[in-house]
């Protein structure tokens, strides 16, 4: 049989929802103590400096988490580029990749490809200075941000593509192979397949399934589709987002 509940224990209970009803934030001063009087009228004390040390170390432990996450996801893309290392084909002559493909001479040569556009600030022009390469390349050196400006860049980059091309083939690569790359291709086919951003979109993800512009990318495609649309020059958008994608799709892998 339980023991009965202390006396008071009603009168305290009452007196508990009544603070919580006129609880204000705003009236809070600064203490260096927390007088704390549970249910069953028991009193505890806890130090100001107490409090914010357990705080501080859940935001430290918080931030230690993250940081986990971050190196097991950065782990798991690099394991991804050691097997995702063919071009995949978008159009005769147009090929799309990550790191992998930019550095698979084996696959590039097979394909024919003479041209490489290379969209990342930190992912190396690996056969630019070989002689065995003997490759052109153009760099667009900018990070996969929702926040970057990618209308400067798409006219040079277009008319490398298109370039490209009639050489004899191109790679469109980036790091994963997945946004930048893709947001390129796609402006390509908007500029010079006459496509609408819908087909563009479909024949790049028929070539390649992961494929995924972040959406300041796609916001400003859509802007680039209507400038072509309308003959007017286009104005860049300048838009961030809390959607990630995290996604994984299946890779194209040499056989």
């Amino acid at each position: 049989m339980s023991s009965p509940p202390p006396r008071g224990w009603c009168r305290r209970q009452s007196a508990l929802l009544a603070d919580v009803r006129a609880f204000n934030k705003e009236a809070l001063r600064p203490t260096p103590e927390i007088r704390v009087t549970t249910l069953l009228g028991e009193l505890k004390l806890e130090s100001h400096d107490e409090v914010y040390t357990k705080t501080d170390d859940f935001e430290e432990e918080e931030r230690q988490r993250l940081m986990d996450a971050a190196v097991q996801k950065l782990a798991l893309l690099r394991k991804m580029s050691g097997k995702d290392k063919s071009p995949c084909q978008v159009l005769p002559g147009l090929f799309i990749g990550p790191i992998g493909a930019a550095r698979n001479l084996k696959a590039l040569r097979k394909r024919g490809i003479t041209h490489i556009l290379n969209i990342s600030p930190i992912v190396p022009c690996y056969f630019r200075d070989n002689p065995e390469g003997a490759f052109t390349y153009h760099v667009v050196p900018i990070y996969d941000d929702s926040s970057v400006d990618l209308l400067p860049h798409l006219e040079k980059a277009v008319e490398f593509i298109a370039a490209g091309r009639k050489a004899g083939g191109v790679l469109v690569h980036c790091y994963a192979g997945q946004s930048r790359s893709a947001s390129f291709v796609i402006a390509y086919l908007l500029a010079k397949e006459s496509m609408s951003l819908s087909e563009a979109w479909t024949t790049v993800r028929r070539a390649r399934p992961s494929v995924q512009p972040n959406q300041g990318f796609l916001r400003q495609l859509a802007e680039y589709e209507q400038s072509i649309l309308l003959n007017t020059p286009t104005k860049a958008i300048c838009g961030e987002t809390n959607a990630e994608e995290e996604e994984v799709f299946p890779l194209c892998i040499e056989q």
